[in-house]
């Protein structure tokens, strides 16, 4: 395991010689203890700049993300930027978890008080009712944000902070958004990976052949992380859909044109998960580069 503290500081070493970025730090303050948390964002965006959203880090078991940003963020950022894209990266929502190798902070892993940190919608139902999971139902009344006043409701403190961030961000310009974890619930999962999406899975065909040098993609199997119900069959591409008031489902009811939730089995090595991230971010990038 490796110190958030530690984690942060080999990021922030990596990106000291950068003009065309802006790190800014927060802090998260739990019963015990305090953690930092970054944020990275390009300099200077305009009202008229594409910007990709990548986020890793919500659960902190899941280390594939965080790493992958570590291991290659000087590469993406390049490949970005050399795109003519902006970027906003949130690289560790879940420093302690992170730290500690559990899936929440321990503030929020308590029993009945247990609350997810990719939390951050709600959807109203035709009959008034509230959820936060349409599962792969697209019915709704509306929706909302999790933290609106109304709904009252105990966010993990990593949580509330991503919201608060989010909302002061050009949310509006964000084309693509790119949320990276790992699935270590799914029972006997062999080393795959798998994808939740929105639209059309064929304009994504490149990066699934990419993904398939580094490891099988996780096709027409039910996957059980996340369901009680004997779980949902991915399609021939290892594609699921999934409204579940995430992060990934915030972005495309922002309207985000490529939104992917990239999902690597626990049984997937570390090396060949953050290679399967990587093709992720630099293909989204491919598909919304500006000549």
């Amino acid at each position: 395991m490796m110190k958030a503290n530690v984690y942060y500081e080999k990021l922030i070493r990596s990106l000291r010689y950068r003009q065309d970025i802006t790190i800014t730090q927060h802090n998260l303050d739990y019963k015990n203890n305090s953690y930092k948390f970054l944020k990275i964002v390009s300099n200077a965006i305009q009202s008229t700049d594409k910007i990709i959203l990548i986020s890793a880090g919500f659960h902190g078991e899941e280390k594939a993300g965080p790493i992958t940003l570590l291991k290659y963020i000087n590469l993406i950022l390049n490949y970005i930027h050399a795109n003519n894209l902006k970027v906003i990266i949130y690289p560790n929502v879940n420093p302690v978890g992170f730290e500690k190798g559990k899936r929440y902070n321990p503030d929020s892993d308590t029993g009945e008080n247990k609350s997810d940190t990719n939390d951050f919608m709600r959807y109203i139902r035709e009959d008034g009712t509230v959820t936060d999971d349409l599962k792969e139902q697209n019915v709704f009344k509306e929706w909302r944000w999790s933290s609106d006043e109304e709904f009252n409701l105990r966010l993990p403190e990593e949580t509330k902070l991503v919201h608060i961030l989010l909302k002061e961000d050009p949310l509006q310009q964000i084309v693509a958004a790119i949320d990276l974890h790992q699935d270590y619930i799914t029972k006997n999962a062999p080393p795959a990976a798998y994808q939740y999406i929105y639209g059309d899975a064929s304009v994504y065909s490149k990066i699934f052949r990419k993904i398939e040098k580094f490891t099988p993609l996780l096709r027409n199997t039910y996957i059980d992380a996340g369901y009680s119900n004997g779980g949902l069959k991915s399609d021939s591409n290892g594609c699921l859909i999934r409204y579940d008031c995430t992060i990934s489902d915030l972005m495309q009811r922002l309207g985000a044109k490529h939104v992917v939730t990239v999902e690597t089995t626990g049984a997937t090595p570390l090396k060949k998960a953050c290679e399967v991230n990587l093709a992720w971010i630099l293909g989204i990038t491919d598909l919304n580069k500006l000549k």
